[in-house]
């Protein structure tokens, strides 16, 4: 918690993560194939209301662009049927071993299109 009794700001972007490792344990989630890795390029979170603590919040996921190698996840902090918060992220996917960028194949375009409306994780 900050100073004014808030959850702190930096707990958005842990509930924003385990979110989206959640969504890659998901039968029907994102998969890297051998030898490859997902790594966070950039995130964004609004903070749109105050969050304290103790409390349940439900966390939505949805794919909101797919790029070469890349792709875009929006996520959404609820509290009692209230917005809370949002995120924005996109993920490259790279070899492991050269850390470069590898075109997404058919299988995971297709794995990340059925996310293009956001679900609850």
């Amino acid at each position: 918690m900050d100073p004014l009794g808030h959850v702190n700001n930096s707990i958005y972007a842990t509930l924003f993560e385990q979110n989206r490792v959640e969504f890659q344990s998901q039968p029907g989630g994102f998969r890297e194939a051998a030898g490859q890795t997902v790594v966070l390029a950039t995130m964004t979170i609004d903070f749109l209301r105050e969050m304290h603590w103790p409390g349940t919040v439900e966390i939505g996921l949805g794919v909101g662009r797919l790029g070469t190698s890349s792709f875009d996840i929006e996520q959404e902090i609820s509290r009692d049927g209230a917005l809370i918060a949002r995120g924005r992220c996109t993920q490259v996917l790279i070899d492991s071993a050269q850390r470069r960028p590898v075109p997404l194949s058919s299988e995971q375009r297709l794995r990340l299109s059925r996310w293009m409306a956001c679900r609850k994780v």
